[in-house]
């Protein structure tokens, strides 16, 4: 009896080991892929066979060939087709800086996603649902690669000196530039079409990559834009660039029926087109000379000003000006209500009284916290079981919240803790001085075949601006940039209808963008 529970004591402590292994999982620079196959069917196109490969790839010091960081990457690759020309191949990233990309590959443009509702206000309170198909993934039209930059995700430094050298925008620029050089190589892809792109701060990444990539000779057939900013050189009026900001409020008010019964009773591309006709003829001229205009004026302004914002007359100054901030936090007081700053069609309880806005309870953010976090259930099962990429590090996000042995100072401002990447990186770079040829027009006159598709959600920022920042750029650049406004918030590829758009402007755009090459 005795040796009979021996042997089952030893069967069942040699399957608790073999369950609890740890011989797969990757160290964090370990030089490593793993790959795997699988399928998808699409309405209207059918099944696509493709690999997935996740793994990583080594940032090597040139002179030397030290490792100083691993970058880690998802691609999604289709199967080979029969005449073997080159697919086209984008590479994508996030913003923050500090956001890895989970939120983009996983809810938007990757072959899989969580089983949402069709918007983004019918989202309960995360994300973790059942992984199905994405009908309107990117892959469709080309191979993906989504990177993560250097403390983001699985991606890390080798040293902390390292990881102060890429903590601003040249430095993981550089970093990004180097893992797309790497992989073309590995995966021999030098001769597809390049595309790059990113969201959010990650669009201001995407003009300096594609700078670095042209001067190095690896010629970009497209940069997109997601749900940031675009410099194409531009210059539009102070006052027109305040003026037009107000569309998006305009659009927000519509949404939640805060304008006049007037207005309210108009679709709203008739009231944008009216509210954007008076912010040209009247308003845009009272900002520039906001001080020198008669009371009589400034009132006359005020109340139009309400009128096609649904802002509290109240609430507007003598400067005539209404920021994002002022705008999410007041639009709704009186429903005891603040809008998210990222979706203005989100809401949330109105903060008490002297308590600051943070990015962890925001509406339009908190719902993809744990994506944002590294802590989805349903993301790392999708990571580390159906892709098969085991690691022991955190697939670390913007906010912080990881190990940290020592005692972490936040800024009294914000009360955000150091260790928040956005809180460390240097964002000098970003402000380029109106006599320096910014980053993507260097880019395109070093490739006068690259083009540029911005994207931008109508909840989250003005789509006239943006129409007007193209149509001031230099006439030999504005041909060769595009947008496309959506009907959605910052990510705005939480809602189905504006996947489908995203999609079928990324398919126009690939196809514009490699008839020349």
């Amino acid at each position: 009896m005795k040796l009979l529970v021996k042997i089952v004591c030893i069967i069942f402590t040699s399957l608790y080991m073999t369950g609890t292994s740890t011989a797969d999982t990757v160290t964090p620079h370990a030089d490593k892929v793993i790959s795997s196959r699988h399928n998808i069917r699409i309405p209207e196109i059918g099944r696509i066979k493709y690999r997935a490969h996740a793994g990583t790839l080594p940032i090597l010091e040139n002179d030397t060939g030290h490792r100083e960081g691993t970058i880690f990457y998802v691609a999604y690759i289709k199967e080979s087709t029969k005449n073997n020309v080159p697919r086209p191949i984008t590479f994508l990233w996030n913003g923050g800086p500090g956001s890895n990309s989970s939120q983009l590959h996983f809810l938007g443009l990757g072959p899989k996603r969580p089983n949402l509702p069709s918007t983004y206000p019918e989202y309960d309170e995360n994300t973790e649902a059942p992984v199905v198909d994405n009908h309107e993934t990117w892959l469709a039209h080309s191979d993906l690669v989504f990177l993560d930059p250097i403390g983001t995700g699985f991606s890390r430094a080798t040293s902390a000196e390292f990881l102060d050298k890429v903590l601003n925008v040249n430095g993981d620029a550089e970093v990004i530039s180097e893992a797309i050089r790497v992989f073309l190589s590995r995966y021999n892809r030098w001769n597809s079409p390049l595309f790059i792109g990113g969201e959010s701060y990650g669009t201001i990444r995407a003009e300096y990559v594609a700078e670095k990539l042209e001067q190095r000779r690896t010629h970009v057939n497209g940069v997109l834009l997601i749900s940031g900013g675009y410099n194409g050189g531009q210059k539009v009026p102070k006052g027109l660039i305040e003026g037009l900001k107000l569309t998006e409020f305009t659009a927000i008010a519509y949404y939640h029926g805060a304008l006049s019964v007037e207005l309210q009773k108009n679709s709203l591309k008739d009231v944008l087109a009216e509210a954007e006709a008076w912010i040209r003829s009247e308003y845009a001229p009272a900002f520039e000379s906001a001080s020198t205009i008669s009371k009589n004026m400034r009132n006359a302004i005020k109340e139009k000003l309400a009128y096609y914002t649904g802002f509290p007359l109240n609430n507007i100054d003598d400067s005539l000006k209404i920021t994002a901030a002022m705008f999410a936090d007041r639009l709704l007081e009186s429903r005891g209500l603040e809008l998210g700053r990222y979706d203005g069609r989100m809401t949330a309880p109105s903060r008490a009284k002297g308590k600051i806005w943070l990015p962890n309870i925001d509406s339009s953010l908190s719902i993809q916290a744990d994506l944002m976090h590294g802590t989805s259930r349903v993301f790392n099962e999708y990571i580390r079981h159906t892709l098969g990429f085991e690691s022991d590090l955190l697939y670390q996000g913007p906010f912080g919240g990881a190990f940290h042995p020592e005692e972490l100072k936040k800024d009294p401002k914000t009360t955000l803790p150091e260790d928040w990447m956005a809180a460390r990186f240097d964002l000098t770079g970003m402000h380029i001085p109106s006599n320096v040829e910014p980053p993507l027009v260097t880019a395109m006159r070093l490739n006068n075949s690259l083009r540029v598709l911005s994207m931008k959600g109508m909840y989250d920022g003005s789509c006239a601006l943006l129409d007007e920042a193209v149509s001031r750029t230099a006439k030999d650049l504005k041909d060769r940039v595009s947008n496309v406004c959506l009907p959605a918030g910052h990510m705005f590829y939480t809602d189905t209808i504006a996947r489908q758009l995203s999609v079928d402007a990324f398919a126009q755009f690939v196809r514009i963008s490699t008839q020349f090459k």
